[in-house]
């Protein structure tokens, strides 16, 4: 490959993994994927509710992605091209392309799926025992406060 087109392929592959470090795109997938992943176990037979949350899943990539491509002016070939070049085999850049990588591999999809529903549940119950723990923090001053009024309350009594 002529350095002309490295450089090409990797102002592609850079620009690509701004825009799906950006909001335009990191919103909307976040949205979808916490607004379905509580269907999705670990169990290893998928239910057909997975493949259809799939294909919904791969249209909005596939709208995201083309409408980002068409502004900037990549076209598919050297999307294609970047997306198997070296730079986009890197570790961290694997990481990035997860989620377009998820569009096609359904595989990828549900364990990205089942990973954010047991995230969401861990933080939910990590909110619930914050709550709960203030809670009994919140009992025990009030229950400190109602012993320290009982007490005054007897004390101001055998004074008079």
């Amino acid at each position: 490959m002529a350095a002309e087109e490295e450089d090409e392929v990797e102002w592609v592959v850079e620009s690509i993994a701004g825009f799906l470090r950006g909001p335009d795109w990191s919103i909307p997938i976040l949205d979808f994927v916490e607004q379905k992943c509580e269907v999705f176990d670990d169990e290893e037979e998928s239910k057909l509710t997975y493949t259809e949350i799939h294909q919904e899943y791969k249209e909005l990539v596939e709208k995201l992605l083309e409408g980002y491509l068409k502004e900037i002016g990549i076209n598919e070939d050297q999307f294609q091209e970047a997306c198997t070049s070296p730079l986009a085999k890197t570790r961290t850049s694997q990481a990035i392309l997860q989620p377009v990588l998820a569009a096609e591999d359904f595989t990828i999809f549900k364990a990205m799926m089942v990973q954010k529903n047991i995230e969401m549940q861990l933080q939910a119950i990590r909110i619930i025992q914050e709550r709960n723990g203030k809670m009994l923090n919140l009992e025990i001053e009030v229950l400190n406060a109602l012993l320290f009024f009982a007490i005054l309350t007897m004390l101001i009594l055998t004074w008079s």
